[in-house]
């Protein structure tokens, strides 16, 4: 029997190797899942439970595996991107009338996903995507007869956007929709008509809350449209560029480390629980870092890219009655963790929980016989209990490795 420990869980566990598989291709470069992290579905309210993935419980094997496919795909990885990125720098060059233009210094950083970074993503989400990358900028990201521009010249390159298989709700039918994101307000369905059918079903969502907005999507070549897909952002510009990297080093690492926290903080929990405290001053944190730091980067950074005039330059910076706050509540996380171990081992001990665990599972989602035995539940028990120490040490480390953080975005933007 494959017992799965977290009932709700959005990553794959790379120590449950069995389930787990590795697949390259020469041609797509590296994928890597998890299939059987699909499909589990939530405990019920008011109850403990589990997210994430442990960093320090992964099979040595199992890692070593994942960073040997890696490794041995970067040469290939590199290769397709020099000739996706000619390919960008070409149409924006012929493009550059509409307000398209490549940096080649900016994409020269990171054209692929370093190890550590695919490995983190592993980790979070079980698979990784966009293993290459690349960028461009665009002043103008409501001139859509401009996008159809660059996706004609991304074509006539050999790229085309890749095709994603969904599911109809409503005709309950399979059909292709593209896999393109317009995070940007003030476009419309009608607005995209101009694109085809097929590219008129893009996503069209909001800006982040942030202010944060661009154009995401995933080309593939024309000539084998089952590679692996190349990711693409278009975004405002170089002042642009410099904010996300300053927002991801000094805000996004940090809430992005809390994603691996064993946690499930989308559950709901009775208040006042030290589940419910530690989730809410994640939040808290997230929302004043977004705020103090985010928020005035990517609106400055819009006002500078634009050359946007009469607009004050807005103040990044976090008061000192705010930098107390998130030092409060981050050790305040800390001091709440033991705490909420100490409840869920005493739920250990509840034969109903540990049914619930188990329906939850995969496994027994997916059988036939959903008779659950004497057996079974010590079986689950035990293995519950073998995890939750290392899961405690862990998620111990990962609010330490946040608190150092913290300490290095307050040194960075807290008043002085």
């Amino acid at each position: 029997m494959n017992i799965h420990f977290i009932p709700k869980f959005t990553s794959a566990r790379l120590n449950e190797a069995p389930n787990s598989t590795i697949r390259r291709s020469n041609q797509s470069g590296l994928n890597a899942n998890n299939p059987s992290s699909q499909n589990l579905r939530p405990l019920a309210k008011d109850t403990v439970s589990f997210s994430g993935t442990p960093a320090s419980k992964l099979q040595t094997t199992m890692k070593d595996a994942l960073e040997h496919c890696y490794l041995s795909s970067e040469g290939n990885l590199r290769s397709r991107a020099k000739v996706f990125h000619r390919a960008a720098k070409n149409v924006c060059e012929k493009l550059a009338d509409d307000g398209f233009s490549y940096d080649p210094i900016y994409n020269a950083k990171h054209p692929v996903k370093t190890l550590d970074a695919f490995m983190d993503k592993y980790l979070r989400h079980g698979k990784v995507q966009d293993t290459v990358r690349g960028t461009v900028y665009w002043k103008h990201q409501h001139d859509i007869p401009a996008f159809k521009k660059f996706i004609d010249g991304m074509s006539d390159e050999g790229y085309v956007i890749q095709p994603l298989k969904v599911l109809n709700k409503e005709t309950l039918k399979y059909e292709n929709i593209p896999d393109l994101e317009i995070r940007q307000k003030g476009i419309s369905r009608d607005d995209l008509s101009i694109l085809g059918d097929f590219l008129q079903k893009a996503e069209i969502s909001e800006p982040r809350s942030s202010t944060y907005s661009d154009f995401q999507m995933r080309f593939v070549p024309k000539a084998n449209k089952r590679s692996q897909p190349i990711e693409l952002l278009m975004i405002y510009g170089p002042h642009y560029a410099g904010a996300k990297e300053l927002e991801s080093k000094y805000v996004y690492n940090i809430a992005r480390s809390f994603d691996r926290l064993h946690i499930n903080l989308k559950a709901d929990y009775p208040d006042k629980s030290p589940a419910k405290r530690i989730a809410n001053n994640i939040d808290v944190i997230k929302t004043r870092l977004r705020e103090d730091i985010s928020r005035p980067l990517f609106t400055n950074a819009y006002n500078a890219d634009l050359n946007i005039r009469g607009e004050e330059k807005q103040p990044v910076v976090i008061s000192k009655v705010h930098c107390k706050v998130l030092e409060g509540y981050m050790s305040g996380i800390k001091q709440k963790l033991p705490l909420f171990y100490k409840e869920f081992k005493k739920q250990l001990n509840n034969d109903e929980y540990i049914i619930n665990v188990i329906k939850n599972s995969a496994d027994y989602i997916s059988r036939s016989d959903k008779e659950i035995s004497k057996a079974e539940i010590k079986e689950m028990r035990n293995f519950l209990k073998s995890r939750v120490s290392i899961h405690e040490a862990e998620d111990m480390g990962t609010i330490t490795t946040a608190q150092e953080m913290l300490k290095e975005t307050i040194k960075k933007f807290g008043e002085k």
